[in-house]
Order: C-alpha cells, then structure tokens, then sequence
C-alpha cells in the first residue's frame, strides 16, 4: 500500500508592517549616545548644516567627521571616558525598561489603535 503523503506545513508569515513604538525607542536610544558623544541631537548628527535651521549648534555631524578626521580622536576620547560610558549604560537601562513597562500598559490602547485605524488605512504601520 502506497504511503500517503502528507501535506506540507506554510511557513508562517513575517509581519513586515513598521511599529511606531519600536521607532521611538530606537531614536531615544540613538539620541542617549549622539547626545553625550557628539554633542547633538541623532537628526542634527545625520543631517548637519543643511541651511537655516539645520544648524549644528557645535557638535559634531556626520559631515565634519568625514570632512575631518581629527574629530574621530574627539569623539573616541570621549567614548573611552568611564563617567560617559556609565552614563549612556544607565540611561540606556532606564529607557528600555522604561519602554517595555509602556508597551505592557498600553498594550490594550495600542490593539485597538492598531485593529481600528491603521490596519483599515492599510499604510504597513503600527503603534
């Protein structure tokens, strides 16, 4: 008797749909290091003097690091500092705990934001 064949188990799906709050969390982390590191904000880092009200404010971008390298032993100087490494490791710890209590509490306003406006709109973003 011929052995019956089974059917082949569906991968699962892969939620590709952004999360707001992942992306918010990411940027307060960024925002900890550029801040105590480079003087300055992860946008203004990224974006530079890009005209007016794009202005540095005196740290240092993405731009001057390229443009000058000597600013790499700045910024190295300061990441080797213990008073700076223990600043960024402490306030690090207290966003991420800080986010996962949020995304516990409002786990029940987040569903219904999710299931009542962004899945209708469709966009690939959630809360």
């Amino acid at each position: 008797m011929a052995r019956k064949r089974m059917a082949r188990r569906k991968a699962p799906r892969r939620d590709r749909s952004v999360k707001l709050l992942n992306v918010a969390e990411a940027f307060v982390q960024a925002n900890i290091v550029t801040e105590t590191l480079m003087d300055t904000n992860p946008i203004e880092f990224a974006l530079g003097d890009l005209g007016v009200g794009f202005s540095s404010g005196g740290g240092i971008s993405l731009k001057e690091l390229a443009t000058s390298p000597r600013l790499l032993g700045v910024v190295g100087q300061r990441a080797m500092d213990p008073n700076n490494i223990i600043g960024i490791a402490v306030k690090s710890a207290i966003a991420n705990v800080g986010f996962k209590f949020a995304k516990r509490a409002l786990r029940r306003p987040v569903n219904l934001m999710n299931r009542n406006v962004f899945k209708p709109l469709a966009l690939g973003v959630k809360l």
